[in-house]
């Protein structure tokens, strides 16, 4: 065991001196993702956009003024017709002047709309919304970030196991040779150990691009400059994190939306039914009206260029009689939408409950993998020193050590992947109790 450690420190040591990086530790990448990540960011934007929705489906309870001036020129003026019995004429006939302005102030303010009301409660819902949708996309976000870490973290580890297998084969290469030499070896067998060392160099190249592109993609969500080189927190692999399986939380984003998208649904469909209710609504107006019949005489003082003021208040009722139908069917398809969403609201607790079952049966299986792959690999690697051993000395052929180091390979392959599926299903279960928050320390 002590052996093992040592091995990883030191070709940890010497992955991370080759260049000058900066250490990342799992907290440190998820507060730099949180912060920085554009799609979160506008996510933020997003729920402030609600808010400022809010203010403006309250603002339309506040009253509405409005300043008004028009112009009109008659060029054939208009008549009315009255009765002329007080000038002792069947009809009185008056011509309008060819020239009108009016200029002033209106004013308009609900005073009972119940349409406006269930507006401003929808708004509300919505900047709910865009709330949950922010902590949903924000811990989506840690997920991510943190599969990755881990998925990185496992390379990292198979290199360093790989750099140590290399030494092992070189070594051996090297005592191989001076058998050959001195007659003790064939030539095959300098072949075979250039052959697998030359395997094991491909592996351990192929790892190292993996772990660069693995590195840029995690740049790339935490939006880390791309022209900083970093490298992860070594894993500590002797240990494995407990986790207390308290069942499948109720408070998990997706429920919480699809609730809210429940609420918002019904809301709306009131909002129609509310358009069968009567509005009332207060008005008022502060004008003052010019006529004249030359357009030239306003620019002279006299009665054609005088200003009529009138002004008052008043009270405007709306009663829908008959729209067509049009709420009626749109009350329909409300209640559709609201049953679907019931649906899948119960398909995805039915969902979330199967992946908790699975992620349990997944840990306990996973853990109990870790820890056999972990014991066969230590074995592996105590056969392959003992072959290795015996090879030095001549009782083992050249073929029992590179079976032995074959297996060897195997299976701390097998360990890196156990460890790192244990590590996921981990994951998985901090999000399905709802304590994703615990990866920041």
């Amino acid at each position: 065991m002590k052996q093992l450690i040592f091995i990883f420190t030191v070709a940890w040591g010497a992955v991370v001196g080759s260049r000058a990086q900066e250490v990342l530790t799992l907290d440190d990448c998820l507060r730099w993702g949180i912060e920085n990540n554009l799609s979160l960011r506008g996510q933020r934007n997003e729920i402030q956009k609600s808010k400022y929705a809010i203010s403006e489906n309250r603002a339309k309870l506040l009253p509405q003024i409005n300043g008004v001036a028009n112009f009109n020129d008659n060029f054939d003026p208009p008549v009315s017709v009255t009765d002329g019995s007080a000038y002792d004429k069947p009809y009185n006939v008056t011509q309008t002047l060819q020239y009108n302005a009016a200029a002033g102030l209106q004013l308009q303010m609900p005073l009972y709309n119940q349409t406006v009301y269930t507006a401003l409660s929808i708004s509300k819902v919505l900047d709910e919304i865009s709330r949950l949708s922010y902590e949903k996309a924000r811990e989506d976000l840690m997920m991510q970030i943190a599969k990755m870490y881990y998925l990185g973290q496992a390379t990292a580890e198979q290199i360093t196991l790989v750099k140590a297998n290399i030494a092992r084969l070189e070594e051996l290469r090297d005592i191989t040779v001076a058998f050959y030499d001195n007659g003790m070896a064939m030539e095959v067998d300098v072949k075979r150990v250039n052959i697998n060392l030359e395997n094991l160099q491909v592996q351990y190249d192929n790892a190292q691009a993996m772990l660069a592109q693995q590195l840029n993609m995690l740049k790339y969500v935490m939006d880390y400059p791309a022209e900083k080189d970093i490298t992860l927190e070594p894993v500590n692999a002797e240990t494995i994190a407990p986790i207390e399986l308290t069942g499948l939380s109720e408070n998990l984003y997706e429920l919480q939306l699809l609730q809210s998208k429940s609420d918002l649904a019904e809301r709306q469909k009131k909002m129609i039914s509310h358009g069968y209710i009567p509005s009332l609504t207060l008005t008022g107006n502060w004008m003052y009206t010019a006529y004249t019949d030359k357009l030239h005489h306003w620019f002279h003082s006299g009665p054609s260029n005088h200003w009529y003021r009138s002004y008052g208040l008043g009270l405007a009722l709306r009663v829908p009689i008959f729209d067509g139908l049009d709420k009626r069917y749109k009350i329909r398809k409300a209640k559709i939408d609201l049953e679907n969403i019931r649906l899948a609201q119960e398909n995805t607790r039915k969902n979330l409950e199967t992946q908790y079952v699975n992620a349990t049966n997944d840990l306990m299986n996973n853990q109990r993998n870790f820890k056999k792959q972990k014991d066969n690999y230590l074995l592996a690697e105590d056969v392959y020193e003992v072959t290795s051993d015996r090879y030095r000395e001549g009782i083992a052929s050249m073929t029992e050590v590179l079976q032995d180091e074959m297996r060897m390979s195997e299976a701390q392959n097998n360990y890196i992947s156990a460890h790192y599926n244990y590590r996921v299903t981990h994951l998985s279960l901090l999000k399905l109790t709802g304590r994703v928050e615990s990866l920041l320390k």
